[in-house]
């Protein structure tokens, strides 16, 4: 069983190298243009905005590593995107049979090696995603320091799950425009509200505190979003800012019930 898995890792392998290889390189063979329609709307459409370098690039990288037997897993990881839409464009798209069953057969190679190394895949398989200090998280997932705003979160979990939260964040106000953006951004005061009641929890205080920055923000995104008295706009977006980053720094700042009790000091239910 062990010989068949370096046979098909080098089979792959080889096969992402010389594919990778041919684009940029060697051009031993002709790459498909696509002869049907939307086949070949999509592949020059690839072509013009150099996706396709990219995705030849990610092949030539990956057959690189696998063929030299380095991190291996993460290689089959990356290149598996590239081997389902080569095999979606040659049946559904192209459907030549030619075409179809080496792009069926890369897939299948693909897939097979990921199966051969599943137990490197076994903590991303995790149905609870564990938080970055899962130790001091007490087991808690994302799920539940973002969706169950009864429980505790610690210092340490709270700083874990506000930085993917923040990420989000920013990456709707700057590049995502217009109301979609807009609306993503009231989505996420939701998990926010409840990341920020278990913290509060955690040091002892009351999550009807929230109360306050939720009740300004969601006033300063419906002023803004329907352009209702516009003199008060700019009042009610500071203030929302201001008490928001507030409870933030509290939160990063703030003592939890463990560290109290750890100091001498009364923990509160």
């Amino acid at each position: 069983m062990k010989g068949l898995v370096v046979a098909a890792r080098l089979v792959f392998g080889a096969w992402m190298l010389v594919n990778g290889g041919n684009h940029f390189f060697a051009a031993l063979y002709a790459e498909p243009l696509g002869r049907e329609p939307l086949a070949a709307q999509l592949m020059a459409a690839l072509v013009h905005s150099r996706l396709f370098d990219v995705a030849m690039g990610i092949e030539l990288l990956a057959g690189a590593l696998i063929l030299a037997g380095l991190l291996v897993p993460v290689a089959l990881c990356i290149v598996m995107p590239i081997s389902v839409c080569a095999l979606y464009w040659a049946v559904i798209l192209e459907h030549r049979p030619l075409g179809a069953a080496l792009a069926l057969g890369a897939f299948g190679l693909n897939a097979l090696l990921m199966l051969a190394y599943v137990d490197y895949y076994r903590d991303v398989l995790r149905r609870h995603a564990p938080t970055l200090f899962e130790s001091e998280a007490r087991g808690a997932s994302y799920e539940d320091l973002f969706a169950h705003p009864k429980g505790r979160a610690s210092r340490g979990a709270f700083l874990g799950a506000l930085i993917p939260l923040l990420a989000a964040a920013a990456l709707y106000f700057f590049l995502v425009k217009g109301r979609n953006g807009e609306w993503v951004l009231v989505t996420l005061l939701f998990p926010a509200t409840v990341l920020h009641a278990r913290r509060l929890h955690d040091m002892g205080h009351t999550a009807w505190l929230l109360l306050i920055p939720t009740a300004l923000n969601v006033t300063a995104i419906w002023l803004h979003l329907y352009r209702h008295h516009p003199p008060l706009q700019p009042a009610t977006t500071w203030a929302a800012l201001v008490v928001s980053v507030g409870f933030l720094v509290w939160g990063m700042a703030g003592k939890g019930q463990a560290q109290a009790n750890r100091f001498g000091a009364p923990a509160t239910a």
